[in-house]
C-alpha cells in the first residue's frame, strides 16, 4: 500500500481536500484524506490541517462510500494528531457529513494500547 500511495503522490500531486483510495484483498478499502496543506518543498513537512480541507475530504468520502456501496466505515480522530486540529471541531464535521449514511460508521476516538476497539 505504501508504495502505491507514494507512486500516486509523485505521479498526480494530490490537492488538499481530495482523497485517495486503496483496494486490498477481500474488498478492504483504505482511504487517505488530504486534510493538510502540501509541503512547501521536497523533503519538507506538510502544513497543518484546515477545517475547509476537512469539509471537502468528508464530502468526497461520503460520495465514495455511496458510489462504491461501502458496507461500513471506520475512522480514527481525523486530522487531530499531526494535522493539529481540535477534536471538538472535527467530530461535529464527521457527524454533519457522514452521520446520515445508511451504514455503520465507527469513530475510534480513544486509542488504548493492547485493547481491541468495541464496535457498536
Amino acid at each position: 500500500m505504501y508504495k502505491d500511495f507514494r507512486h500516486y503522490c509523485q505521479t498526480f500531486t494530490p490537492k488538499t481536500g481530495e482523497l485517495w483510495a486503496w483496494a486490498g484483498a477481500g474488498g478492504v478499502r483504505i482511504v487517505s484524506l488530504f486534510t493538510q496543506e502540501a509541503a512547501p518543498s521536497h523533503g519538507a513537512k506538510p502544513g497543518k490541517a484546515m477545517i475547509e480541507n476537512m469539509n471537502h475530504c468528508l464530502k468526497a468520502l461520503f460520495k465514495l462510500v455511496e458510489s462504491e456501496k461501502v458496507k461500513s466505515l471506520a475512522l480514527p480522530r481525523l486530522a487531530t494528531g499531526v494535522g493539529g486540529l481540535d477534536w471538538k471541531e472535527v467530530k461535529p464535521l464527521i457527524e454533519k457529513h457522514l452521520g446520515h449514511l445508511s451504514i455503520p460508521v465507527y469513530v475510534y476516538a480513544t486509542y488504548q494500547p493492547g485493547v481491541q476497539a468495541k464496535e457498536g
